[in-house]
């Protein structure tokens, strides 16, 4: 990642908190943050998914992203929402050329497309034309526009 010199995790506060700072340091809409960090684990860090090789807050996935800081970002909010940012920031400045070279990619990458940036963290790959990448970014709009993390029933905060 080319921004990862600038991943570091150094911020004490709140999930919320934590989110807010996440999103200013990386140029990324609140609000999307947060309703990004509903679907993949409900506010929750000791979320683990894709059999164990997912986890955190925005489900940092093992063989992908933390071979040798897995720990960090397992169990530290500011660190797994700080390397989310970074990424998605490195994906929407066009900086993971790397992802024309995958199959399976429903358009070529390019820079400045958020959405395609954010379908590429859930599966891996640039716009690929599938329901599971369709059926995420659904839910990351309908959780931003209901504020899910307002509700009285949410108690990941």
């Amino acid at each position: 990642m080319p921004y990862k010199k600038y991943v570091n995790g150094r911020f004490k506060g709140t999930t919320d908190e934590i989110i807010q700072w996440a999103s200013h340091k990386w140029g990324i809409n609140t609000e999307l943050m947060r309703a990004v960090a509903t679907v993949e684990s409900w506010w929750e860090m000791k979320t683990r998914g894709d059999n164990g090789d997912s986890f955190g807050l925005y489900q940092v996935r093992r063989p992908y992203h933390c071979l040798k800081r897995c720990k960090i970002a397992r169990y530290y909010t500011a660190f797994n929402a700080d390397y989310y940012g970074g990424i998605i920031r490195s994906y929407y400045d066009g900086k993971q050329t790397w992802l024309n070279t995958v199959s399976g990619n429903g358009k070529r990458y390019r820079k400045g497309d958020l959405k395609g940036s954010m379908g590429a963290w859930y599966s891996g790959r640039w716009w690929p034309k599938d329901a599971g990448v369709e059926g995420y970014l659904a839910a990351i709009k309908q959780r931003k526009a209901e504020r899910t993390w307002f509700e009285p029933y949410f108690v990941g905060r």
